[in-house]
């Protein structure tokens, strides 16, 4: 059986419609989702704040990781309620974690502000911390955070030098 002229062109026109309306779609919803960044950008900026002894370069890093790592966690609008501890949570196993390399990265910033002489700054940098971070997962950056606010206020602590907890 053929189709007459009339019908195909009809067909054609409307499956063109169809996919133009997909793709249409398809990009808008594309543009109003926030792009998360990689896991190797990330752990690129990761290393770079561990390694570098600039202190605004390292305070840089430690704010696009905790930007990172804040739009690892929300989940998106259109997923139902009863489906977000799915979404909000996800394991970390093949992955790094957002949240941990941001804690990391501002315990840094924070010994390079010291070591550059600015202490007050270092002292919010580790207060963002213990505040930040309260879930148990992140309990080692809050513990560390913590001790070295009370290395900083001990006498004779204006040429303290903090020091990393022993993993060991």
């Amino acid at each position: 059986m053929v189709a007459s002229t009339g019908t195909q062109s009809f067909l054609l026109l409307t499956v063109g419609m169809l996919l133009a309306g997909c793709q249409l779609f398809d990009s808008s919803t594309r543009a109003l989702a926030p792009r998360s960044p990689s896991v190797m950008s990330m752990w690129e900026l990761y290393r770079h704040c561990q390694s570098s002894g600039d202190v605004e370069t390292v305070l840089s890093a430690a704010k696009q990781l905790q930007q990172s790592a804040d739009t690892h966690v929300v989940p998106p609008t259109d997923v139902p309620k009863s489906l977000d501890r799915f979404v909000t949570k996800q394991p970390v196993r093949t992955t790094v974690d957002p949240k941990a390399l941001a804690a990391s990265c501002t315990l840094q910033a924070a010994r390079t502000s010291l070591s550059a002489g600015r202490e007050q700054e270092a002292e919010q940098l580790l207060y963002a911390v213990v505040l930040s971070y309260p879930e148990s997962d992140y309990t080692f950056y809050v513990a560390q955070a913590k001790v070295w606010i009370e290395e900083l206020h001990r006498p004779g602590s204006s040429d303290a030098v903090i020091h990393p907890i022993s993993t060991h």
